[in-house]
């Protein structure tokens, strides 16, 4: 490929060979002053002045629909970045470049296009953001899961009418470790990224929490449940960091 510079390729906006559209442009226009202006002259106020028509109606013209088209592709997108972070309900951080916010966007937009293979995006996003610290992701059995209905007329769940139509059929459970060479603020560094990950892949219908293994005694590995279940009193955080059993 050839690298062009000069009037008809202005750095940065156009590379390569060929004639390019400001090119077609300028030539048309200069055409059309007609045989009593030599305006293909490159001396003459009439090619300067056509040189200006013509990269306004290139880059401000083409060029405008060229990034109008941009504005859905969540890699490239400029002036619409805003709007999709509202569409999506994302709040960037004040200090996200412009890269990162579009990022946070795409993703939003793979969640709505590609609802297929949960359970593989999930760990694999987890894997990748926290390696370290996640370990696996579980699942609790039907048998096991909490199921809430409105009245004793069905013939599956216990009435609560205080919460009908509740259940831990679709709650996931993020299962964490600790590497030897972590402290706390570390591990709850990396567990306060979990639910921007989980929150962006699993759909509405589902809820999720992370929890590591008890600290004061051993764990309980629950068949159909979590694999590092158990609760032990005077454990530090352990109303936050561990489950009972499902």
């Amino acid at each position: 490929m050839r690298m062009g510079y000069g009037g008809y390729h202005p750095y940065p906006r156009r590379f390569g060979g060929g004639r390019p559209r400001l090119r077609i442009v300028h030539d048309a226009l200069n055409a059309a002053r007609g045989t009593a202006i030599n305006a293909s002259d490159t001396t003459t106020v009439a090619w300067v002045e056509n040189m200006a028509y013509a990269r306004a109606i290139t880059f401000d013209g083409y060029g405008q629909n060229e990034r109008m088209a941009l504005q859905w592709d969540p890699e490239r997108m400029t002036a619409f970045l805003p709007r999709w972070e509202r569409i999506f309900r994302i709040t960037p951080p004040p200090t996200a470049t412009d890269r990162e916010r579009r990022v946070a966007v795409l993703r939003a937009f793979r969640r709505v296009l590609d609802a297929s293979g949960l359970h593989e995006r999930l760990v694999s996003a987890l894997a990748a953001e926290i390696p370290d610290y996640f370990s696996a992701v579980e699942y609790i059995d039907i048998t096991n899961a909490v199921v809430n209905v409105p009245d004793n007329t069905y013939p599956w769940g216990t009435p609560n009418a205080a919460v009908p139509w509740s259940s831990t059929v679709a709650h996931v459970l993020i299962l964490l470790i600790k590497p030897a060479n972590a402290n706390e603020r570390d591990f709850y560094a990396a567990a306060s990224k979990v639910a921007p990950i989980a929150d962006r892949i699993l759909p509405t219908w589902c809820s999720f929490d992370w929890y590591r293994a008890p600290a004061g005694g051993p764990a309980v590995n629950v068949s159909g449940g979590p694999s590092q279940g158990g609760f032990y009193l005077d454990d530090d955080h352990n109303l936050d960091n561990n489950v009972f059993d499902v």
